[in-house]
């Protein structure tokens, strides 16, 4: 097969691995494209294709029809694999886990591999958290990630009441963890009465009076 390959450069004096890859490269997103055990069922001419089709594929055994000026067509199977970037566990981490950059590393992964909603920068994760416990060397997703609250439940926090013309203050706490801009249930702790307010910042909760 290597020297089916070999002569084929040869006699057309192009490469068809490296015009498929080109071809992958720009109409995929895909920073990564390999193309392995390149077959042509004809001896290729020696001008380059006009026209590439995606018969099959375009990843793994996949096949393509090169299109010729003179109108000739032929089929071209290759091996393709295609690689993105994607953040996984330096370690095992436990859920609450705030994530730090020693945490995890980006690597390469076949797409055909990668779990939906992967997340491929490290800067995405910055003051993230996890969801649940992963062990070392898994892939970091949406699912399993998500903002570190800005209160959480317990915690001693200001109930903030406001209107154009009054602000009233009183201290509570909270039944629930609570991000930006969440209703939460809160205590008062003068009146000891449960109600709802949304989170302003970290350790304030809104209530309308």
């Amino acid at each position: 097969m290597i020297s089916l390959l070999i002569a084929l450069t040869i006699v057309s004096g192009w490469a068809p691995e490296a015009v498929i890859q080109s071809y992958l490269m720009n109409n995929y997103p895909w920073p990564e494209i390999q193309v392995q055990k390149v077959v042509s069922e004809k001896v290729l001419p020696r001008s380059r294709p006009v026209e590439i089709i995606t018969e099959r594929g375009p990843l793994g055994r996949a096949s393509f029809i090169f299109r010729f000026a003179d109108n000739r067509e032929i089929r071209i199977k290759a091996q393709v694999t295609a690689r993105e970037q994607v953040v996984k566990t330096r370690r095992a981490l436990y859920r609450g886990t705030v994530i730090r950059s020693t945490d995890v590393y980006t690597t390469m992964m076949d797409v055909r591999k990668i779990p939906r909603g992967a997340i491929n920068d490290e800067k995405v994760l910055r003051g993230k958290i996890l969801k649940r416990s992963l062990p070392a060397n898994r892939t970091l997703t949406e699912a399993v990630t998500g903002e570190k609250p800005l209160i959480k439940k317990g915690q001693h926090i200001t109930i903030l009441y406001k209107t154009d013309s009054l602000r009233v203050t009183a201290p509570g706490i909270a039944r629930e963890d609570g991000y930006s801009r969440m209703e939460i249930s809160v205590m008062n702790l003068t009146s000891r009465k449960t109600i709802t307010g949304i989170v302003e910042n970290r350790g304030t909760v809104n209530v309308q009076p």
